[in-house]
């Protein structure tokens, strides 16, 4: 196309140098570099202060010379339908690796996202011209590569092989890598984009997808110089071979026909029309980008689905002598010297003065913008939408905007970062680099991660993946704090859901949630009810109680171990600290005592030590699994016996459950302490201090002083409800009782997927090399399974633990080891002082609401934010709002840096059902779980009820029938059905 050669200056590129760089057809080298945003949340006095020394003042030294140009452009649209396909099409595929059917919610997944999320994009095409090399040299050079193209056979469309030019590879090198270090020293995310390694230019993409988004694919391909595989069929015969060689960049880009409007203020190309404002004089008073942006994105205005792109233009001044010019310029206005010209000749002088700073170089600049309507939309929509965008870019700092009729394709590609190594249409400005920076379009929070299974928002709509077990997190425990009514446990949730469904992984991954109250039961009804029937074991929810059948033994082991591992001692010393709550000096050093003597004691592979002994009737189970596997079992013979026979016969699951048998219990610790070598060493009065608060252990916690009854058996996604056992008034010693029952649950969950390979050798197993093989085969294929599976554990509610000392020191445990073995951490809490000694550790933080000033200050205190951060929390946070969702502050620390982001958590009505705690709702949503697939059942809900309740509709039907026998969720229940029979609701 004739179009090609002159609205698009790319030509050519080397595809076997694996090189940034795309040429123009005069030798002029570009580079693309995509600008994600400000690596953490930072004020506007912070911006301006690293736009205007780090990057003007780096790159001014550069710009005071001829030969470089950049063009920096900034577009936002709602085109995000390709990146929500791909995450909704790893989300599916996640799910189903796991058995799990949940297509309604990535599908409603989708429609959130679509109807809310933009597509930003910042580009900074980065120019060196033929200006910027050593004359004589480049002279030569061009001189010898028309020589060897000339002395080919003509080729008029095809790219020139010889377009590379060394006296321009050096100074574009050096530029680039400035532009790279400016931008990186003022703490922007920032990458340069070339070729990939299937082949594919994310540059080039960029640049075509620009113009023609809807015919560009995310991974095209443009040719390089060289023969084509099928070459063009010439319809004349003459010496012209361009038709055997692949076309210019230029054409392989500009590929659709473009047509103007009668009044040349629109354009039709690529099945969009655009309008285009132009920046005919530069505001007096320039002001940040943000200033625009907050016209063009505010959600509630007209302009909420205003797409658009802003291209500044920068190049250094092609003449010299610049301030020799200006004082010519000054005196020839003397004639026209009044007081209205003050301003004026002020302007001059200090143009002038601003030329021999090093640090400040004077560049020329254009600003070219546009918007459009998409395939499909109302094309009478262009003109309300470019009036929106000249309005705000007029408000802009005064700004003088006009269309571009004269040449509206031109204007288009020079909206284009990296499409022409020199702007035209719009008028060029005079202005110091660094009043210019300011403009820059950079004071954007980049994301933080390039993937994940969640997909949130910012607050203006930017997609910022969330990677639960980043490998950029050196450890990972997450704190969230949070008002009541400010959206966590839906958070959470929605966090828990999406970790099981959709982390990278084959099988469900382990999700232990420990909460007080039912908020976790529509996770794992959810997720129960989308495994296939056979396999909903693997989902549980247990209400504990404080009795001997939900008995949890503290002082259980691995299997086969007859002395805890390190890190199984940590959590034993950790909770025996916390249930006797000896206040006196040795205590410490008593219960470490304890810990190694109350297994010495109970293992059979110690000296004088008394090892359980086996009793019939005490488990029935095991009692069968003995006569089915033939033991021979007498008076004295041992459990731990037992134990080993049923390993050796690779009957594990009987093994472990003997084992909770030949495993110590609280009561085993009276015969420790009774000991008189203890008396001896740490005094009558610690000791008997022991021996009372065992007792009362024993006796106020049932669950704790009996061997494991509390079954898990096979499950993988695990609810422990503590609503019936945790204190929630201030009686004397409730938080010691909560913190002892989230150790106990921790204990449950944890026992089942703790550890690594490396372990194996310091397991204290027995010695018989072919018993000990086959423990060790054991340990080995259940490690090789823990070290495959993600893992995470979950408590909420933890400010009812009050922050005791033991569970804090066992937190940090759980972080250090778990990192070895895949397991992240989640604490949710109330109380700020729960993480007082948990913060610095915390990979992530996130807080949900900070609702006055002296809460923002202790979280401050707490987590160590700047001003920026704390003025972000209170403008930005504020709880749920509506469709719109609930906004939160995010800290994520990663290997080298510690950065913050405030993001989005929206939901649609069907997450919302599945996750409800409102008892009415969990009712009618269970019934139709019962009735239908669960799919069905959260589109006819979300359906029926969009608001995400049916509270309104309960009351009606109940004031309607009186009879006790009748359920009121399963009349409620039918009424759907009956509808949706009826054809009146509608999936």
């Amino acid at each position: 196309m004739h179009t090609a050669d002159r609205f698009c200056d790319l030509t050519g590129f080397h595809p076997d140098r694996l090189e940034p760089v795309v040429y123009a057809h005069d030798g002029s080298c570009c580079t693309l570099i995509e600008v994600d945003g400000t690596r953490t949340i930072v004020s506007d006095e912070e911006f301006e202060e690293a736009a205007i020394l780090r990057i003007a003042g780096s790159l001014a030294q550069i710009l005071k010379r001829p030969g470089h140009n950049l063009s920096i452009s900034f577009e936002s649209s709602l085109n995000t339908h390709a990146d929500i396909e791909t995450l909704a099409t790893a989300q599916l595929r996640s799910a189903d690796q796991k058995g799990l059917s949940l297509e309604a919610i990535v599908e409603e997944g989708r429609v959130v996202l679509e109807r809310r999320a933009r597509r930003e994009r910042i580009l900074v095409a980065v120019w060196t011209r033929p200006d910027a090399a050593i004359s004589e040299e480049l002279a030569e050079e061009i001189r010898q590569t028309r020589a060897l193209w000339r002395s080919l056979p003509p080729a008029s469309e095809a790219q020139n092989p010889f377009l590379k030019l060394d006296a321009l590879e050096g100074p574009h090198a050096a530029f680039v890598k400035r532009v790279v270090e400016a931008l990186t020293d003022a703490r922007l995310q920032v990458r340069v984009l070339g070729p990939e390694d299937d082949g594919s230019r994310r540059d080039l993409t960029e640049i075509r997808r620009a113009i023609l988004f809807h015919e560009t694919p995310t991974v095209w391909r443009p040719f390089g110089p060289g023969t084509r595989a099928h070459p063009a069929a010439k319809e004349r015969i003459d010496d012209d071979v361009g038709a055997f060689f692949a076309p210019t960049v230029a054409r392989q880009i500009m590929t659709a026909n473009a047509e103007a409007s009668s009044d040349l203020r629109t354009i039709a190309v690529g099945g969009r029309r655009y309008a285009l404002a132009v920046m005919r004089m530069f505001p007096a008073t320039i002001l940040a980008f943000d200033r625009l942006l907050e016209a063009l994105l505010q959600r509630t205005s007209r302009s909420a689905d205003l797409p658009f792109r802003i291209c500044l233009h920068i190049e250094a001044p092609n003449d010299g002598g610049m301030a020799m010019k200006l004082r010519k310029v000054a005196a020839g206005l003397i004639a026209w010297a009044s007081p209205s010209n003050r301003n004026l000749f002020e302007s001059l002088r200090t143009l002038e003065e601003i030329i021999g700073r090093d640090s400040e170089a004077i560049v020329k600049c254009r600003l070219t913008a546009c918007t459009w309507v998409e395939p499909g939309e109302e094309p009478g929509r262009l003109d309300q939408r470019r009036s929106t965008l000249k309005n705000a870019l007029m408000t802009w700092g005064d700004a003088l905007i006009a269309d571009a009729p004269h040449n509206p394709l031109r204007a288009l590609c020079e909206t284009i970062a990296g499409m022409n190594y020199r702007a035209s249409i719009a008028p060029a400005s005079l202005a110091p680099l660094g009043d210019l920076a300011v403009m820059f379009p950079f004071h954007r929070t980049a994301e933080i991660f390039r993937q994940g299974q969640t997909m949130l928002l910012n607050p203006d709509g930017r997609m910022m993946p969330y990677e639960a077990l980043s490998p950029e997190q050196l450890f990972w425990l997450t704190l969230i704090f949070a008002t009541p009514g400010s959206g966590k446990s839906v958070l959470m949730n929605r966090l828990n859901v999406e970790f099981a469904a959709f982390q990278p992984s084959r099988v469900l991954p382990f999700l232990g949630v420990i909460d007080v109250g039912v908020s976790s039961s529509g996770l794992i009804e959810l997720i129960r009810n989308a495994l296939p029937p056979e396999r909903r074991h693997e989902a549980y929810y247990v209400r504990l109680l404080n009795d001997h059948a939900h008995a949890i033994n503290p002082l259980g082991l691995g299997l086969g171990r007859r002395r805890p591992l390190p890190r199984e001692r940590v959590f034993v010393e950790n909770f025996l600290a916390t249930l006797l709550d000896l206040r006196q000096d040795g205590s410490e050093q008593l219960i470490s005592r304890l810990v190694t003597r109350l297994y010495q004691l109970k293992s059979d592979l110690e000296f004088g030590s008394s090892p359980a002994i086996y009793q019939p009737g005490i488990d029935v189970e095991v009692d069968r699994a003995i006569r089915d596997a033939a033991i021979v079992v007498g008076e004295r013979t041992r459990w731990w016996r037992i134990v080993d026979e049923f390993v050796a016969l690779g009957r594990i699951l009987p093994a472990m459950r003997a084992q909770r048998y030949a495993e110590p219990i609280l009561e085993d610790l009276a015969r420790v302490l009774g000991e008189r070598i203890m008396t001896e060493d740490f005094g009558e009065t610690l000791v008997k201090s022991a021996q009372r608060a065992l007792e009362s252990a024993i006796e106020r916690f049932p669950v704790f002083a009996r061997p494991t009854r509390l079954d898990l058996g096979e499950a993988r996604v695990i609810a422990i409800d503590l609503n019936d056992v945790a204190l929630r008034h201030k009686a004397p010693d409730a938080e010691r009782n909560n913190a002892l029952m989230f150790m106990i649950s921790r204990h449950a969950f944890l026992s089942k997927i703790s550890g690594h390979a490396e372990e194996i050798g310091s397991m204290d197993l027995p010695t018989e090399p072919d018993v000990r093989a086959k423990y060790v085969a054991f340990w080995e294929n259940r490690y090789a399974e823990i070290a495959e599976t993600p893992k995470r554990l979950c408590m909420d509610e933890y400010h009812l633990t009050g922050g005791v000392a033991t569970i804090a020191k066992q937190v940090l445990s759980d972080v250090r080891e778990g990192r070895k073995w895949g397991l992240e951490v989640i604490l949710a809490s109330q109380l700020l002082a729960d993480f007082e000694v948990l913060a610095d550790m915390a990979s992530t933080v996130m807080i949900l609401n900070a609702d006055s000033n002296e809460l923002r200050e202790a979280a401050r205190k707490t987590f160590g934010f700047s001003d920026a951060v704390k003025r972000a929390l209170e403008r930005q946070v504020h709880g749920p709002r509506g469709s719109r969702g609930a906004n939160f502050l995010a800290r994520f620390k990663l290997r080298d840096e510690e950065r913050w982001v405030v993001l989005n958590n929206s939901l649609g009505p069907r997450m919302l059902w599945a996750l409800t705690t409102r008892a009415e709702d969990r009712q009618v949503r269970d019934e139709l779980y019962r009735r239908m697939d669960v799919n069905e059942a959260l589109r006819v809900l979300a359906a029926r009820f969009p608001e995400g309740t049916a509270h309104d509709t309960w009351k009606k039907v109940a004031g309607r029938h009186h009879d006790a026998d009748e359920r009121i969720a399963a009349m409620l229940a039918d009424e759907i059905v009956a509808q949706i029979m009826r054809g009146e609701i509608r999936t």
